[in-house]
């Protein structure tokens, strides 16, 4: 199982059945023109579902500190582009095709029904205040992907703290060095 090691989290992915767009290299020569990617991509076959996975550390900024003006337009824009990527590689563009080789064959098709498309942000957060501001984020981070998950048949966007995100069962967990000085 490939282990990455990513925002101060360790995200274990299912063998041969999982991808990073940033690794790809029809993907790289993209980089600099104003394309984002999730950091994670993988087909779960017990749930039929492709997961988009994208992490965030923010448990270095001070009590008095807000999550980022930026963060909410961070999100939509790494969603949306990495709709955007699958898309390019469902369709079979010639930059689609490229990226396309690189991914596991389960991912290389539209997750027809009842197949499902999952898209999935997780913050590093230990402040509570923090954490309180995440309910109101994805409430508006949902309004503005309303239309465009629904192109896709996707019927919610997941944003949760690290932990809440370890209950949900996803592949991710604290660093051993973090959980031992917590």
């Amino acid at each position: 199982m490939p282990i990455y090691q990513e925002s101060g989290l360790q995200i274990t992915l299912p063998d041969g059945e999982s991808f990073r767009f940033q690794d790809c290299s029809g993907y790289k020569t993209l980089s600099g023109k104003n394309l984002s990617e999730m950091d994670f991509g993988w087909w779960n076959s017990t749930k039929n579902s492709l997961w988009l996975l994208d992490v965030k550390d923010y448990s270095h900024l001070p009590p008095t500190e807000r999550l980022p003006d930026h963060l909410l337009d961070n999100l939509i824009k790494k969603a949306t582009d990495s709709l955007l990527i699958l898309s390019a590689v469902w369709f079979g563009s010639v930059k689609g095709q490229e990226i396309c080789s690189e991914l596991p064959l389960s991912c290389r098709t539209f997750p027809s029904k009842p197949k499902k498309l999952k898209i999935v942000f997780v913050l590093k957060i230990t402040n509570s205040l923090l954490k309180a501001e995440l309910s109101p984020l994805k409430t508006r981070l949902l309004a503005r992907l309303r239309g465009r998950i629904a192109l896709f048949d996707i019927n919610n966007v997941t944003l949760a703290d690290h932990e809440t995100g370890i209950r949900m069962g996803l592949p991710i967990a604290t660093l051993p060095s973090e959980t031992n000085s917590v």
